[in-house]
């Protein structure tokens, strides 16, 4: 395969190869009446597009609803995303300016997580009332999901990103080895340049995730008093993965 230089999010990215691949068939994830809707409104230059999200308080419904979670998310029909390939991910979202903080509860906007129970290898999420890039520790493997174990990367990428286009790339080549690769770039910055384990020993296969996601709601309205969380919405676009070789 030919190799190319190439610019991406402003960043000039050499010896990096590309081929198409894309993610497949997405099917959603929560109740079928918060489905997103593809609108034209609120679109970041250069696309035509966006998903529009919507996640009122108290949408959870069977095992999400004995587990203190509420979500609407795209996610792969096919995980693949395995150990030993490598893909450049990039997408960009929109928060609106009233979009709130439910902290202590976190707010999932993207993630790559293995099929089945357990966490997600990587994600960009809200923690804390700020941005966050997340690597789980690979070496651990999740047990409980109410007590989730200490990542072994938290990046933070700012404050809440309201009424902006955030872009971010990921490149990974996929590992539970020290021959992991793992680039961040946020708005053309590179924030997260790791080699070694991303993924746990034995993953099969992983599904690429995003739109909304909220855990542990009950830290939210404990603390506020609240009934419920409140609504929250997103926009995405340009939700794209590649095939890439370093």
């Amino acid at each position: 395969m030919r190799f190319l230089s190439i610019v991406i999010l402003g960043i000039v990215l050499p010896g990096i190869a590309l081929a198409q691949a894309g993610l497949g068939r997405l099917d959603h994830n929560g109740i079928n009446q918060l489905r997103p809707a593809m609108q034209s409104a609120i679109v970041p230059p250069g696309a035509s597009e966006a998903w529009h999200f919507i996640l009122p308080g108290g949408s959870c419904e069977r095992e999400d609803c004995r587990s203190d979670r509420e979500r609407t998310q795209m996610i792969q029909s096919r995980p693949d995303n395995n150990a030993g390939e490598a893909y450049r991910y990039t997408f960009s979202f929109y928060l609106p300016d009233d979009f709130p903080d439910v902290t202590p509860a976190n707010t999932m906007l993207w993630e790559v997580k293995p099929f089945g129970p357990g966490k997600p290898s990587i994600a960009v999420e809200i923690v804390d009332g700020h941005l966050q890039f997340t690597m789980s520790n690979p070496g651990i493997s999740q047990t409980d999901l109410m007590n989730p174990e200490r990542p072994s990367i938290m990046q933070h990428m700012g404050s809440i990103p309201r009424g902006r286009w955030t872009d971010v790339m990921i490149d990974v080549r996929w590992s539970s080895g020290e021959d992991g690769i793992l680039r961040v770039y946020q708005n053309g910055r590179l924030i997260v340049n790791h080699t070694g384990p991303n993924m746990e020993a034995g993953v099969q296969r992983q599904a690429v995730m995003f739109g909304l996601y909220r855990s542990f709601i009950s830290r939210f309205t404990i603390r506020t008093g609240q009934p419920q969380a409140p609504t929250q919405e997103a926009y995405f676009a340009n939700v794209v993965r590649q095939r890439i070789s370093f």
